[in-house]
């Protein structure tokens, strides 16, 4: 088709769309659609900023469902960050899309989610006989707060029709889900397990081998891409939403753990499958391990690289590895009995003698483009980990290198240009077509950005006193309608304290405190229905709350989110840039805490009748040399550092809103 032809066709079906779900008419939406049709067709990769309001998933599904039913064309992978976009495609947004398309393209769209397998119900684990690992135990004690949610959790199972935990009705604890769910080792393959036909998994990939929009998250397509394991079906062409968190979920996907607990697991999994003597050679070996790490972990007040690792913790690994490689030999060697319950028991011991295993040469095998650190675990037994220094090198040849893709989100730009994403995805000028489409919302007279400059700076102590004065100060202009963004839960902690002695005189402005493990939705529903409520929060609350109207005119911020200078990773990071002759501060943990700054303070206009304020508790914000790129990596609300301005104009918000 001829490109005039295909703009043509894909601004019908835009309009198409737009119309079936009521929506309006948006200049930056049809860009992004134009841009992402490009990057399909065989164009540069398209880099689209899409600000709140924009309409970027219908902007880019429309020209992904365009392609995905052309003769020319072929299935088209959508990966995003977070569960509840991936509920917002599935559930709303591509059976609108479906409908409304099937008169342009002559048939409806077809579409299917894919999560990774431990994601989903294992039938064999559920009906066959009890592993055994720690999950058995939860079993035996059925009036324990985790064998009540066992029970509760295996009741559901049993009745569940798509084996997904994140549909069931709350948060399951990791050990309990263990005693449902497998890995990709732990599998025993659908031809060999007696639930093969029924499984979940398998069921699920049918649909995707079959759709023509595959949704899945940034982990399944940085294992399927980085990895090289074929977790999702073959696709013509990727479009990844949320891409803020691409390079961070990927590092996640691809790096690796290892401690005590873990060798301890294998050995119990495997110990009816090896000789009494491997046995005996697994627990030395993890006992072995233990006394390396807390060695290592003593006097630490956190995490510390290691570069180069010592005798002691070398020969621990090489025990580790030496046992886990016998037990393999011997799990191995065992033969099939034809029992399924006892082919799922080899094939778990298998599987967790050789994560183990994987894990203890990786880290005998470390070099210069791996960073290793012991995190010393806050009262728990202390752990290795293990992660790549960067992954651009790694997405650039396994993912932009192999198909179209399509990268987009409400913020990308770092002092208003995309330069540091860019490196940070591998890609240079060319491979790119780099488009910031703005957003249908005023900012500059919709919000104020106040910059709280007469405050001290942030210390190591947390959140200063002179900053809770001001913060209860703004929420009690506001009357509540406050969502407080911390950088860490002992700012959550100290706040909450004091803001309950504060406000405590102040009629009909509850207090709604996010705890460590609580389901975010709830606390939001919670924070929405109440509008003179303020919730205090801290990461997850950063990103992803949609709360428009009246029940948030002040996000209030308690300090720029750079990287904690006791974070590994981002340290060897920074330095490395450092010792190539850059700026590590500037290259690195800038744009990280520009991209989550504007990410906070995105959770202000949602909509084109709010109205509010962002209040940074930094001063910083106002005064360091870097503060003009932050301030150019939001919003472009109206900015000011008066005080008195900003604590009248939300007192005039609260009375009309009153």
């Amino acid at each position: 088709m001829a490109p005039e032809q295909a703009s043509i066709r894909l601004a019908a079906a835009l309009d198409a769309v737009v119309a079936a779900i009521g929506g309006e008419q948006r200049a930056g939406q049809a860009q992004m659609a134009e841009a992402v049709a490009g990057a399909l067709s065989g164009g540069p990769h398209a880099v689209v900023q899409a600000g709140t309001g924009t309409g970027k998933s219908v902007g880019y599904l429309v020209p992904a469902a365009l392609h995905a039913t052309d003769p020319a064309g072929g299935p088209v992978v959508v990966a995003t960050a977070t569960l509840a976009l991936q509920r917002q495609l599935v559930e709303r947004d591509l059976p609108r899309v479906s409908q409304a398309l099937e008169p342009v393209i002559g048939r409806p769209l077809t579409f299917a989610v894919l999560k990774g397998r431990n994601n989903y119900v294992c039938l064999q684990k559920l009906h066959g006989a009890p592993a055994d690992d720690d999950t058995e135990a939860l079993f035996d004690a059925p009036k324990s707060a985790l064998g009540l949610q066992a029970s509760a959790v295996r009741s559901w199972a049993e009745s569940t029709t798509t084996g997904d935990r994140d549909e069931y009705p709350g948060d399951i604890d990791p050990r309990v889900w263990r005693g449902f769910s497998v890995g990709r080792r732990e599998c025993m393959g659908e031809s060999r397990c007696p639930y093969g036909e029924e499984c979940f998994t398998v069921l699920r990939r049918g649909a995707a081998q079959e759709a023509d929009i595959v949704v899945t998250n940034h982990a399944m397509l940085a294992i399927d891409a980085i990895e090289g394991i074929p977790v999702l079906p073959e696709h013509d062409a990727v479009i990844i939403d949320e891409g803020h968190e691409l390079v961070d979920r990927a590092t996640a996907a691809v790096s690796g753990e290892l401690g005590a607990a873990m060798v301890d697991r294998a050995a119990t999994r495997a110990r009816r499958l090896l000789d009494p003597e491997t046995i005996e050679r697994l627990a030395a070996a993890g006992e072995g391990l233990d006394d390396a790490l807390r060695t290592l972990a003593q006097d630490t007040g956190g995490p510390v690289r290691i570069e180069v690792p010592g005798r002691d913790l070398v020969l621990a690994l090489t025990l580790v590895r030496d046992a886990c490689h016998q037990g393999m030999a011997e799990v191995n060697a065992d033969r099939d009995s034809g029992d399924a319950d006892a082919a799922a028991a080899r094939q778990q011991a298998r599987g967790a003698l050789e994560e183990v295993h994987d894990s203890a040469g990786a880290l005998l095998a470390m070099g210069p483009s791996d960073v290793v650190w012991l995190d010393p675990g806050d009262n728990r037994a202390p752990v290795l980990r293990m992660a790549p220094l960067s992954v651009a090198g790694l997405l650039r040849t396994a993912l932009f290198d192999r198909a179209p893709v399509a990268l987009t989100s409400a913020t990308l730009t770092v002092g208003g240009g995309f330069d540091a994403l860019l490196g940070s995805l591998g890609l240079t000028d060319g491979v790119a077509l780099t488009l910031d489409v703005g957003s249908p919302f005023d900012h500059g007279r919709q919000g104020i950005l106040y910059a709280a400059r007469d405050l001290p700076p942030p210390g190591r102590d947390g959140v200063a006193m002179e900053a809770l004065d001001e913060l209860a100060d703004l929420i009690i202009a506001a009357g509540g309608r406050t969502l407080a963004l911390f950088s860490s839960w002992r700012g959550v902690e100290r706040a909450a304290e004091y803001l309950r002695v504060r406000l405590g005189s102040e009629p009909g402005l509850p207090l709604l405190v996010q705890r460590r493990g609580d389901a975010v939705g709830s606390l939001v529903e919670r924070f929405a229905a109440e509008p003179t409520s303020t919730l205090l929060g801290t990461v997850s609350l950063w990103q992803g709350v949609d709360v428009p109207g009246p029940s948030c005119i002040l996000v209030a911020i308690d300090r720029i989110p750079f990287p904690r200078p006791d974070d590994p990773l981002m340290a060897a990071r920074q330095k490395a840039v450092d010792e190539a002759g850059g700026s590590g501060f500037r290259q690195v943990a800038v744009p990280r805490a520009g991209l989550l700054l504007a990410q906070g303070a995105g959770r202000l206009i949602r909509g084109t009748q709010d109205r509010g304020v962002v209040a940074v508790l930094d001063s910083r914000l106002a005064t360091a040399g870097y503060a003009g790129a932050l301030r150019a990596s939001l919003p472009p609300f109206w900015y000011t550092t008066d005080r008195a301005t900003v604590i009248s104009a939300l007192e005039r918000l609260r009375d009309d809103l009153a």
